[in-house]
């Protein structure tokens, strides 16, 4: 019987695959690294490690190369980051997901790869949410990468009330925690603030085997107790929430009463400054409201945009109904960027009547806008017929941000510059 001869890998015209085959199969390799704590060995080859990183030029070809000739020992990175970064130096791709990302970025940096570095940043930010936030903010601690973890405490920040109302707040290091809850313009109420330290004293009781009583907690807390600004909540929740139990001495439980009955005298420990809330700006784009009844039902109101600055993007203004009495508008919007793709959306009801002009309707997330770059708003409001603006601006500014806008083919209905929906886009920078 004919046998069918093997497929010969080299005859492969794509040099990438033959680069991924001579890396996944270990081929020919003259250099091992001992990765992580496990000391895990990997092979490679040091024409592919010099030809795209300086980091491994010095090393192998540097005054002092004769030093690397044996295995080297990598102990502050994990395998499955350090085969990531081999997959993008022998092939230009590697497969990140929100696990590993931040693990390999630090990787990345480490051997001056400067085109993973920024395939992790532009993935971390593209899938940053709520959710996620305080795990990404951790990570990014963990691993010193100190710029990314302020971009991510100014999401926190900003959506305080949605992120401490997440489970991943519990699993921040004390750190981090302190960088949130003493942060002035915290965006969230002092209520929840308290709850959330609470909350996570009791994981970190958890973490350490100890019992979760009043005491150990305030032990856990340490110094973040005293970021709580017990004197702007309420007399009721102190009393209900604080006063009975043993999270404050005597002394400072006395010190919040004390505020609490004579407002001029402060309190000697915790903060009783309100924070300084950032609220959101907006750009109106008409400069009048129209006479006419807005008709919604052929499809969706749309129209692009871009700033002079980056910006972050919260959400955007509807005009609700025109008719009496009170009418639900059903939202669904997306924000696209220059590749249509969705990069921020909600779906969600507007309770609206003809009393009030203009709504604001939040994004499920927020997302940044960079400058000088076109976006398009797109939004299907169903419901009764609403307002419209007219005598629309080409561009607007609020501060030393401006907006330019544009008609866009993606309107179904009328909305463009110059007249329909969409009066508002909401933002802070």
């Amino acid at each position: 019987m004919a046998t069918v001869p093997e497929f010969d890998w080299r005859e492969n015209d794509d040099i990438v695959e033959c680069n991924r085959h001579m890396l996944e199969r270990q081929c020919a390799c003259d250099v091992h690294f001992l990765l992580g704590e496990a000391h895990a060995r990997q092979g490679a080859h040091k024409y592919m490690l010099i030809s795209r990183s300086p980091v491994f030029y010095a090393m192998f070809c540097g005054p002092l190369h004769d030093s690397a000739d044996g295995d080297v020992e990598v102990p502050d990175v994990e395998p499955a980051a350090f085969t990531q970064l081999l997959s993008y130096i022998y092939t230009g791709t590697a497969q990140l997901d929100a696990h590993n990302v931040l693990p390999i970025l630090y990787t990345a940096k480490k051997y001056a790869i400067s085109g993973l570095s920024r395939a992790c940043l532009a993935f971390v930010e593209s899938c940053l949410d709520v959710e996620n936030a305080c795990t990404v903010m951790e990570q990014a601690h963990v691993f010193s990468e100190q710029d990314f973890r302020s971009r991510v405490l100014e999401l926190i920040l900003r959506k305080g009330e949605e992120v401490l109302g997440c489970d991943d707040v519990e699993d921040l290091c004390h750190e981090c925690l302190v960088h949130v809850v003493g942060a002035d313009n915290l965006i969230c109420k002092e209520e929840q603030v308290w709850d959330t330290l609470d909350r996570w004293a009791g994981r970190e009781c958890e973490r350490r085997g100890l019992e979760q009583t009043d005491i150990n907690k305030r032990i856990m807390l340490g110094p973040a107790l005293y970021h709580a600004r017990l004197p702007l909540l309420s007399p009721q929740v102190f009393v209900e929430k604080i006063a009975a139990r043993s999270l404050l001495s005597e002394e400072e439980k006395v010190d919040v009463m004390r505020h609490f009955l004579v407002p001029t005298v402060r309190s000697a420990h915790f903060p009783s400054e309100p924070r300084k809330k950032e609220k959101h700006r907006r750009i109106n784009r008409f400069e009048e409201r129209a006479a006419l009844a807005w008709n919604n039902k052929s499809g969706e109101n749309a129209i692009s945009f871009k700033t002079n600055l980056d910006i972050y993007i919260e959400g955007f203004t509807i005009y609700g109904t025109c008719r009496g009495g009170n009418h639900v508008l059903q939202v669904n919007a997306r924000l696209l960027d220059t590749n249509d793709d969705v990069i921020a959306s909600v779906t969600t009801d507007v309770t609206t009547d003809s009393s009030v002009d203009i709504y604001d309707v939040i994004f499920d997330e927020t997302r940044r806008l960079t400058r000088n770059t076109w976006y398009t708003l797109a939004v299907e409001i169903k419901g009764s017929h609403t307002y419209a603006g007219c005598q629309g601006r080409l561009a607007s500014f609020d501060g030393d941000v401006i907006f330019t806008f544009a008609d866009t083919e993606k309107s179904q209905t009328s909305t463009g510059v110059e007249q329909g929906q969409l009066p508002g886009i909401l933002f802070t920078v």
